[in-house]
């Protein structure tokens, strides 16, 4: 597992692989041996080891795996946010039965991650914002995991987002909602868990994750 020294000097170790400009930022990936990491503004979204995209190298990911190895293998997931893709390649290795459609809104970091992240040729990547988007596939499982170097995107307090996405999941099956949450505060995790339990009428299970402003929320109904 990496560690927060790690992470906090993670815009210096290892070497440039490469730098780029975008428009949510200044996207930088670095390498060390066979680790490859992506920054955006310097700041660390996501680690894989290129020889086991199924290991998970930060804790709230590990935390992920944890909960996901307690359930049902999923036919179908959606996750929002790609990043270095590191949750998709998970999922592949783990579930190769499942699809696993994948939403994210830069088109660079669309690009980056098929450049120096995957192997796949042709990846179920949407190329959108998943606060307009309208989709009609349904889904067991959903995973938001939104970059934000501080805090969470402000929409993730609003019940309009929630009931958008609550219409996503397979209504005849056990449904699941993971979400990464970043918060400075104990308020924010109280305002979400007060929106997520009008929506979807049941309570949330929220898990912190030592040493990191990292919250996993999951909410299963």
């Amino acid at each position: 597992m990496i560690n927060t020294e790690f992470v906090n000097h993670s815009n210096e170790l290892g070497n440039l692989v490469c730098l780029q400009k975008t428009a949510i930022g200044t996207c930088t990936i670095r390498q060390l041996n066979n680790l490859r990491w992506l920054l955006i503004n310097n700041t660390l979204q996501s680690i894989c080891n290129l020889d086991h995209p199924e290991s998970f190298l930060l804790p709230h990911l590990q935390q992920l795996a944890n909960l996901w190895q307690q359930l049902d293998k999923p036919n179908k997931v959606l996750e929002v946010g790609l990043g270095g893709g590191v949750i998709r390649n998970y999922l592949q290795v783990k579930y190769p039965l499942c699809e696993v459609i994948t939403i994210e809104k830069s088109p660079e970091i669309i690009e980056l991650y098929q450049q120096f992240f995957t192997k796949e040729t042709n990846p179920k990547i949407v190329n959108s914002d998943i606060t307009s988007l309208d989709l009609t596939e349904k889904f067991e499982w959903l995973v938001l995991d939104l970059f934000s170097q501080q805090d969470c995107p402000i929409f993730l307090f609003h019940q309009d987002f929630y009931l958008k996405i609550k219409e996503l999941f397979i209504s005849n099956k056990e449904r699941h909602l993971f979400i990464n949450f970043i918060c400075e505060n104990t308020q924010q995790i109280k305002l979400l868990e007060e929106v997520l339990k009008e929506v979807f009428e049941v309570d949330a299970t929220v898990y912190p994750i030592k040493d990191y402003n990292n919250k996993i929320v999951h909410l299963h109904f």
